[in-house]
């Protein structure tokens, strides 16, 4: 198996589409098939099939109205793209007619699942929305940016988790990308080989790194710029952060978007943040920057939330990135890191697989590596050189490759080395983590993922975080009979929230195990459910607690609806 696929693509935009298809042919249909049904998946996943329908419908006509207002010369590279996959894989007539269609409606999807989700709110759709956003919710991309007296050489650093419900197809072929346009800049992009996006972490050769993050806001419109061709052309035509801001004003995009930039040249970095037609740039105070998927400009005011869990994710990860940053600026990081305070690319890779969370090492929760990190790299643009995670999800954890590429040299001279001494590798809990993950998200079978969940609490079980997820897939298996009847159910999430909440000293975290630990108790333990009840109540001194209390008091049926990326459940 290749360590990492890489290609150099030299032409119009049209003539490297077209090649780029003929080269990654192989692994673009089964992508291809992954992003038809991606957000139907992800926001009504274990519906029936009315609902999925009825999401399907309206992501089309969503992704529809966005791929009229493309680019020309990104229009004709994605259909170069599209055709020569289906040519290469030997479709003809409808299918390739299909495909085609299906590939361009595809480029789309993130921007149309973030605008599902952002006018539900806007239309005030009541629980509809919050069931729709907790479902949909993908914030757990970081990023992280340093500088002159930051970094051991001075030169700029960009660390970047890419944390996607993709495990599997994305991680299962990682990939970069050279572009190099007749007359133009070049550029280039890490991706998974199969797909043609300049969008996840983009480099150029002015310098400048650049990489969209998940944002959730009302001001989102119908038409305007999809996120693939917004980064692209400031991939093509930006050499400095004013022009990418520039780009951005001029080029409305449809949805919500934080765009961390750094700029080797300058020797600076920025956030320019999007929500529709709304620009608003976030600047460094020192040599550092970082990114999550909260706004930090006066774009907060607008800015939905699902539920109080949706900030903690965020938040926590982007107060911890700070505190690594920090902590290892003023030497006292890690034992075993550096003896040189400056960051080095490995100290970044490193930090990009912590664990930690509310001051507790833990497999799932507001931890920088996610069980869905199917892309994580490190870049030095300067140097054309880059540490790129190529493990399976988490990718940040596990073998790492080292490359160096060259403009002007063919793919074939570059160097690409394997690096096992970067991070450490899954441990048992993460892969079944892993597997769990993989089957919720991909087929939404709630039995396969159960018993996964099941295997990693085993494997770690003073781990409350994986309690918690164990609870909520013991409870949604139960309503559906597909493991054990739902009695049995309900006791095996009722000994997985009381060891959780053994083991558990975070208040929200403390608050949603009993919540639903309550839920369960009352099927088959009243006396339990009613104690766990009354602490809850009794808790206080943390945001978004009496959000938890809130949902205790009302009534709830069915089953939970569970978010394993964002560690939350509706």
């Amino acid at each position: 198996m290749t360590l990492l696929y890489t290609a150099r693509l030299a032409g119009t935009q049209e003539e490297m589409g077209a090649q780029h298809g003929r080269l990654v042919a192989d692994h673009a249909l089964s992508l291809l098939e992954f992003y038809r049904t991606m957000p139907e998946r992800a926001i009504a996943g274990g519906e029936g099939p009315v609902s999925r329908a009825i999401v399907r419908a309206a992501a089309t006509a969503l992704q529809t109205r966005l791929a009229r207002e493309r680019p020309p010369e990104l229009l004709a590279r994605s259909r170069a793209f599209s055709r020569a996959v289906a040519s290469t894989a030997g479709m003809t007539g409808l299918a390739a007619r299909r495909a085609e269609r299906d590939s361009l409606l595809a480029l789309a999807t993130m921007d149309s699942m973030q605008n599902c989700v952002s006018l539900a709110a806007r239309a005030q759709l009541g629980p509809f929305t919050q069931a729709v956003a907790l479902r949909a919710a993908v914030p757990a991309c970081s990023t992280v940016i340093a500088w002159g007296d930051a970094t051991a050489d001075g030169e700029l650093l960009f660390a970047r988790n890419f944390d996607f419900p993709g495990i599997g197809v994305w991680d299962a072929a990682p990939a970069f990308i050279v572009n190099a346009e007749s007359g133009g800049q070049r550029y280039g992009f890490f991706a998974t080989k199969g797909t043609d996006t300049a969008v996840v972490t983009v480099v150029n050769e002015a310098g400048l790194v650049i990489a969209p993050h998940t944002r959730w806001h009302r001001d989102v419109t119908f038409g305007g710029a999809m996120i693939v061709d917004l980064i692209h052309q400031i991939a093509r035509k930006a050499e400095t952060l004013a022009d990418a801001i520039a780009i951005a004003r001029a080029t409305p995009a449809s949805s919500s978007w934080g765009v961390a930039i750094g700029s080797a040249r300058e020797r600076a970095a920025c956030v320019i943040e999007l929500a529709g037609a709304n620009v608003e740039v976030v600047r460094p105070t020192g040599t550092t920057l970082v990114c999550t998927n909260h706004y930090r400009s006066r774009l907060t005011e607008r800015e939905f939330r699902g539920s109080k869990a949706w900030a903690i994710h965020s938040e926590r990860r982007a107060s911890r990135l700070r505190e690594l940053v920090d902590a290892h600026l003023a030497g006292t990081g890690a034992p075993g890191s550096s003896s040189d305070r400056r960051l080095r690319a490995e100290d970044l890779a490193r930090f990009l697989g912590d664990r930690t969370d509310a001051g507790v090492g833990r497999a799932m929760g507001a931890t920088l590596a996610q069980a869905m990190n199917v892309h994580a790299a490190v870049v030095a643009p300067l140097a054309c050189k880059a540490l790129v995670g190529v493990d399976r999800a988490p990718s940040c954890e596990g073998r790492w490759a080292e490359l160096h590429w060259s403009w002007d040299a063919p793919a074939t001279d570059w160097q690409v080395a394997a690096r096992d001494d970067v991070a450490a590798p899954h441990s048992a809990a993460v892969q079944h983590l892993h597997a769990a993950a993989r089957v919720y998200e991909g087929s939404h079978d709630v039995a396969a993922a159960r018993a996964s969940m099941e295997q990693a609490v085993i494997a770690a079980p003073e781990d409350p975080s994986l309690r918690l997820s164990a609870v909520w897939l013991a409870l949604e298996d139960g309503s559906r009979g597909l493991f054990g009847t739902e009695r049995e159910a309900a006791e095996r999430a009722v000994v997985h929230a009381r060891l959780g909440l053994a083991h558990e000293r975070d208040t929200y975290r403390r608050g949603q195990l009993l919540l639903w630990g309550s839920r369960a108790a009352r099927r088959v333990d009243p006396a339990q459910s009613r104690t766990w009840l009354a602490e809850l109540e009794t808790l206080s001194g943390t945001d978004g607690v009496d959000e938890l209390q809130a949902a205790a008091r009302r009534r709830w049926r069915g089953k939970p609806h569970v978010n394993l990326l964002m560690a939350d459940a509706y």
